[in-house]
């Protein structure tokens, strides 16, 4: 059994917690970023025109507008009694994410001229990438655990610290969807 007792709140800023799961999935999207750069490289000459660096930032913006709308939606009984949570800085869709930055970049790709299967192909081992390290977020943070499981099973994890969104002192499967 392993025991996670690490505090899934970093540091605050003012009133705002800053929790690792946010830092960790930022690092996944970082390295989503330098993936499809570093596979551009040598490729440029397939392309009508080099991509500006710039396109990254509405990229990002959209796919985290899209991310927490998916969220609202798959947790609709939530927030149709809370509206007001629906501007926290909390609850994010992996899918929501993937769709958003993927129809931005459809509409981007035909604006510009790009052809859009090539940047597709050229990120789908990228974005693999940014789950696995996003996903080692979510089980610090303890927002995405699984069901109970007998305490001797070796691979089964324990949360402890109050501020994790997991039950606590439960033997769960680390099964972070």
């Amino acid at each position: 059994m392993i025991t996670i007792s690490i505090n899934p709140v970093a540091f605050h800023i003012g009133a705002y917690e800053i929790r690792w799961y946010g830092i960790i999935v930022a690092l996944g999207v970082a390295a989503l970023i330098l993936w499809v750069w570093w596979q551009l490289r040598g490729k440029w000459a397939e392309l009508p025109k080099p991509p500006e660096i710039t396109v990254i930032v509405p990229a990002i913006v959209s796919g985290i507008v899209m991310a927490k709308l998916f969220h609202v939606i798959d947790r609709w009984d939530y927030y149709s009694q809370n509206p007001w949570q629906v501007f926290s800085g909390g609850g994010l869709s992996i899918y929501g994410a993937v769709i958003g930055t993927s129809l931005f970049f459809l509409i981007y790709s035909k604006v510009r001229h790009y052809p859009f299967g090539f940047f597709a192909d050229l990120a789908a081992p990228g974005i693999i990438l940014a789950q696995a390290i996003g996903r080692i977020g979510c089980t610090v943070n303890g927002c995405c655990y699984g069901k109970p499981a007998p305490e001797w099973l070796p691979w089964s994890v324990v949360y402890t610290h109050p501020n994790s969104y997991a039950p606590l002192g439960v033997a769960l499967y680390p099964t972070q969807p």
